[in-house]
């Protein structure tokens, strides 16, 4: 009888331990599975519309493919980037990890083929603005632009 009750026992323990791991791992996952990665959002800065005519000697980078310049507007300023004769890409330079960091400041790579922040060693695409290299997990602030004829418009309305 004692070991009828010893074996139940034993059984219910084994029972109780199942349930608590089973438990236990229903919990790990759901915390882990949790992708939200705490986001310090890029300050604004309002700016007057900003228009570059892509005719005028100041400009003459703008007139290539690759080619870029800045300017003062935004928080930390605009980086101007010619896709090709149609496109353009304008990005804050504030950095988008920790960007409120006093260095945290983009600036294009000495090979010019990619945007760059020294405080932090983050890299980013031209063409998309989102982080290729570095701790930054998301996208530069990326400014609403637009061409017409040879007068590219920016304005300080976010387009991502």
């Amino acid at each position: 009888m004692q070991d009828i009750m010893a074996e139940k026992q034993a059984k219910d323990f084994m029972t109780i331990n199942r349930m608590m791991l089973a438990i236990f791992g229903f919990i790990s996952i759901l915390f882990s599975c949790n992708e939200d990665v705490p986001r310090d959002e890029i300050p604004y800065a309002t700016f007057d519309d900003i228009r570059i005519s892509l005719d005028l000697p100041a400009y003459n980078d703008l007139s290539f493919d690759g080619g870029y310049i800045t300017l003062s507007q935004g928080v930390r300023g605009i980086i101007v980037y010619r896709e090709n004769a149609s496109t353009f890409h304008v990005y804050e330079r504030n950095c988008s990890y920790r960007p409120y960091d006093a260095c945290a400041t983009v600036n294009v790579h000495s090979s010019e083929l990619y945007m760059s922040d020294p405080c932090c060693n983050s890299s980013f695409n031209f063409k998309t603005g989102y982080p290729t290299g570095g701790p930054a997990q998301f996208p530069l602030r990326k400014y609403r632009s637009s061409l017409n004829g040879r007068i590219l418009t920016i304005a300080d309305e976010p387009a991502n």
